[in-house]
């Protein structure tokens, strides 16, 4: 197994690993207050950032994968070509 399918893994086990955590302790009514505080409008903007962090993440994890299996083939001066496509 890649590393690449190693991360996908690991991010849809955390995921169904958060549902279940979530499905399983329906009876703590502190969802509610968590779900108030998150759904205010001040507090929206933070909220809305946490797609885009697991986004950049993924496509930083990705990229550095493919920059490290460039160095172990040798082709470091590939690169920088690689990066500015």
């Amino acid at each position: 197994m890649g590393r690449h399918q190693a991360f996908i893994l690991v991010s849809a086990l955390t995921v169904l690993g958060s549902f279940l955590a979530w499905f399983f302790n329906q009876r703590w009514h502190g969802w509610e207050e968590i779900m108030k505080m998150v759904g205010k409008g001040d507090n929206m903007p933070i909220a809305g950032l946490i797609p885009l962090i697991v986004f950049f993440t993924y496509l930083s994890m990705s990229e550095a994968f493919r920059h490290d299996r460039l160095v172990r083939q040798g082709r470091e001066d590939e690169i920088l070509d690689e990066m500015y496509k």
